[in-house]
């Protein structure tokens, strides 16, 4: 690799990427934003919207993997200037999407058996699943606008995701208030005004950015509203085989947290508020490394499509690096300045005192996170999910559920044995992801070679 290669790389990858860093910063924002307002509201409903909010995450990531193979999909057709493949792709894609909403909006809308069933209290019960069936009219829109999202990524168009996340952050906020307080002649809703303000969003979302791609000239020649609507199983198949992995990995790891959550709720409240303080922030942090090794999947995914497998690895290798050296900074400004962290979020003897032990760790955490994303990213631009999964699996549940409560529980380390083996779950899951693409590359690289050989004799 020489200088000039490795300056454009980075320079690809930061300008598909760092648009997708703010829309992840802005994302997040709302997310703070709905926990602020409903601790406000009470601890009733606050527990409702964090209930309810974990449930819709679940379901909503389950889904949001399988569209996410638009991604690489779009990203190889266009690197091999199969446009009017891209139009066809994302329709399927827009109906894959409906489908899939119609699955998880009837599951929203009667989840409170399950709740209830778990013993949680009955108030709370209803107000989450008031919250579920509410955010449920906005399934449709959700998908709708993460289909044509995945489609603008894959052509390397990121700046119109940052816009339309930009202009709807404080919409969203400000509607979520208005429902949830009463405002504007409105009946205060609580948490039930939330899940209406996030549906709501959700479809001004969708309209914009489809209104966007649907007029502008840099989509025109994709053909996206040309074609016929009509499903096709046969792409239905495909983008489901390639996206369910990423969906399950997705809840795999999402349902390790969770788990993890219910481990320190058994060691105190203490123990919980710490552990929601130190993970706070280390997915605050992580959302740069994210936006990053999001561009990766479309950088590598283009260069495929182009034929160019040197350069998919070529790219890989700078991205991941890169997302490293990042992670490395933040581990680094986590580890010396956790007390400092700590004390923005409460002044609690007890609770700082056990968050600045757990930053220590979550140091290795934030080093680890942002490497293993680089790594699953990079190879889902390859098209790479179904042995990534399989190590995800092993790894998050064999090792790292294993370590974590045998470190915090059995052995009675608490929340920083848990928070250990938390830590070197992410570790290892860098060390997988990673050596899983080197391998591939140099597998793909060697066929390449192979065929341009026996191109090469048959000429002569």
């Amino acid at each position: 690799m020489n200088r000039i290669q490795i300056k454009s790389d980075l320079a690809n990858i930061l300008v598909v990427g760092l648009p997708l860093v703010v829309n992840n910063l802005s994302s997040i924002a709302v997310n703070i934003a709905d926990t602020l307002m409903a601790s406000q509201l009470g601890t009733t409903q606050l527990a409702a919207v964090a209930i309810g909010s974990g449930v819709w995450i679940a379901l909503f990531l389950l889904g949001l993997g399988i569209i996410m193979a638009v991604g690489p999909t779009v990203a190889q057709h266009f690197g091999a200037r199969r446009f009017e493949l891209i139009g066809h792709e994302t329709r399927q894609g827009l109906l894959l999407g409906a489908l899939l909403s119609f699955i998880v909006i009837g599951v929203m809308r009667s989840i409170e058996p399950l709740l209830l069933w778990m013993r949680i209290d009955a108030e709370v019960c209803r107000l989450a699943q008031g919250y579920l069936s509410a955010l449920s009219w906005g399934v449709l829109a959700a998908y709708g606008y993460h289909t044509l999202k995945q489609m603008t990524e894959g052509v390397g168009r990121t700046i119109p995701i940052m816009i339309v996340m930009g202009v709807m952050l404080p919409i969203n906020i400000g509607i979520n208030y208005i429902l949830m307080f009463g405002k504007l002649g409105f009946d205060p809703l609580g948490a039930v005004g939330c899940g209406f303000g996030n549906a709501l969003s959700f479809w001004l979302m969708f309209l914009m950015l489809a209104g966007y791609t649907l007029t502008s000239r840099h989509y025109k020649k994709f053909g996206i509203a040309s074609g016929k609507l009509r499903v096709e199983w046969r792409v239905f198949s495909r983008l489901i085989l390639l996206g369910l992995p990423i969906g399950v990995s997705l809840f795999l790891q999402s349902g390790l947290f969770t788990t993890v959550a219910l481990l320190m709720a058994s060691l105190g409240t203490v123990a919980v508020a710490a552990h929601q303080i130190v993970l706070s922030y280390s997915g605050l942090v992580f959302m740069i490394p994210l936006g990053l090794a999001m561009a990766l999947t479309v950088c590598v995914g283009q260069a495929v499509g182009r034929g160019d497998t040197s350069g998919a690895g070529r790219i890989g290798y700078v991205g991941i690096i890169t997302c490293m050296v990042l992670s490395f900074v933040s581990a680094i400004t986590t580890f010396y300045f956790g007390p400092v962290i700590a004390s923005i979020y409460t002044q609690d003897k007890a609770v700082l005192e056990l968050s600045v032990m757990l930053f220590k760790l979550a140091a290795l955490l934030q080093l680890g996170d942002g490497v293993q994303v680089a790594g699953a990213f990079a190879l889902r631009g390859l098209k790479d999910t179904r042995v990534p999964l399989i190590l995800n699996a092993i790894n998050y549940w064999g090792f790292g559920f294993v370590a974590a409560y045998v470190l915090g529980i059995v052995f009675k380390f608490g929340a920083q044995g848990v928070w250990a083996g938390l830590s070197f779950a992410l570790l290892s899951a860098a060390f997988l992801m990673v050596g899983r693409f080197i391998f591939l590359i140099r597998v793909t690289q060697a066929k390449a070679l192979k065929r341009s050989h026996l191109g090469s004799n048959r000429q002569t």
